[in-house]
């Protein structure tokens, strides 16, 4: 078929689904539930929403909403989208394999990874992995860091790049998108291998998952979600995130607090394994060990916060009718998204969407709280 009748079929499929993408259907009363859906996107203006729900160890329904690119592509279950902070649970996976491996430990100085020693203000003072994933590292926030090597080594080598408290006190929280540069960094050249070979070896190929950190190094770049403000206006092109590649190992750690590509699909997977210990539709793809690591927490919460603060996720007791939930949320541009899983029930939730506005209960942005409420109260 000749491109141009291509692009103009995919415009008639966009208009045509506007009004509710699905999934193939696989829950009983899937179509009721889109419909619901597909009002709560209404509600809040998304310009385009993707949801998965899973249980027993795998996806096991889908839902889509709008656009992926207006005038263009759909939103659909398998579209890619940025994940913002969410990306931070991909690093910890990364880390966590890494530890397993025997390439990095939780508890080493990051020095000792990334070739420097770090300027820290108190003597008493470790960065570790550990500290960062946990937010209580004493770097420094610094959000105009380009995030490349020379400049981190730069940053960190330099007077004031750190505060004056010993890193690891959760008294000391203070989330941090800099410390995860570093930390990926780190992680990279403890390995010898970009973020997306660490991840892809550990977890993502035995998922049949397509995803990456740089936008354009996924197989089907033009996949991309265009990223849009509540007002419809662009807030990142899927030209300006397929333009993204990797330099290769320890090059630049930018990308890691929030740059991970990914569809709601394949992200559904990936916290059903986390709710199922590992295993994936009966198959062990990922150790109870790193699964653990990823949901330790002290017994306290952050100070001032309703939620416990694992490595990197989260906890909350009593969210949707559920004791707890291990969660993590992510916006940026635009972008609100959501994914959550509970430990008890081994089901869950993950809900990507641009272009949507307001913050629901537990202070989980709008769109995502109502579709989440909706399918964890699911029989």
């Amino acid at each position: 078929m000749p491109a141009c009748l291509t692009k103009l079929a995919a415009c008639v499929l966009c208009l045509l689904l506007l009004v509710g993408c699905a999934g193939a259907e696989a829950l009983p009363g899937h179509d009721a539930l889109q419909q619901q859906i597909d009002a709560i996107c209404q509600r809040y203006g998304a310009a385009g929403v993707s949801a998965a729900y899973f249980r027993d160890g795998r996806v096991v329904d889908t839902f889509s909403w709008g656009y992926a690119t207006r005038f263009s592509d759909p939103m659909t279950a398998d579209t890619k989208v940025r994940l913002a902070s969410i990306s931070k649970v991909m690093v910890g996976l990364a880390v966590h394999l890494s530890v397993e491996r025997g390439a990095m430990a939780l508890d080493d100085p990051l020095d000792e990874l990334l070739g420097f020693h770090i300027r820290t203000l108190n003597r008493e003072d470790v960065i570790s992995a550990r500290s960062i994933l946990t937010h209580t590292s004493s770097i420094a926030l610094n959000p105009m860091a380009s995030g490349f090597y020379d400049d981190v080594w730069g940053i960190l080598t330099s007077p004031g790049c750190t505060e004056a408290f010993a890193s690891g006190n959760l008294r000391h929280w203070a989330y941090n998108n800099f410390a995860f540069y570093v930390l990926g960094l780190a992680t990279e050249l403890a390995n010898g291998q970009t973020m997306d070979e660490i991840l892809n070896a550990g977890l993502c190929a035995a998922l049949d998952i397509d995803a990456s950190f740089w936008g354009g190094d996924l197989q089907h770049p033009e996949d991309i979600a265009t990223i849009y403000n509540s007002d419809r206006a662009v807030g990142l092109s899927w030209e300006q995130q397929a333009a993204v590649h990797t330099r290769g190992p320890g090059a630049n750690g930018a990308v890691f607090a929030g740059n991970y590509h990914i569809s709601a699909r394949d992200l559904g997977k990936i916290f059903a394994v986390l709710a199922a210990n590992g295993r994936y539709d009966g198959k062990q793809v990922l150790s109870s060990q790193v699964i653990e690591a990823l949901e330790q927490y002290e017994n306290r919460t952050v100070p001032d916060m309703p939620f416990y603060q694992a490595q990197p996720l989260r906890y909350r007791p009593e969210m949707y009718g559920r004791s707890g939930l291990f969660y993590h949320t992510g916006s940026a541009y635009g972008e609100y998204n959501f994914a959550s899983y509970d430990p008890e029930a081994g089901d869950g939730v993950v809900v990507l969407s641009t272009g949507a506005s307001g913050t629901g209960r537990y202070g989980i942005y709008a769109v995502c709280s109502d579709i989440a409420e909706l399918l964890y109260d699911l029989p």
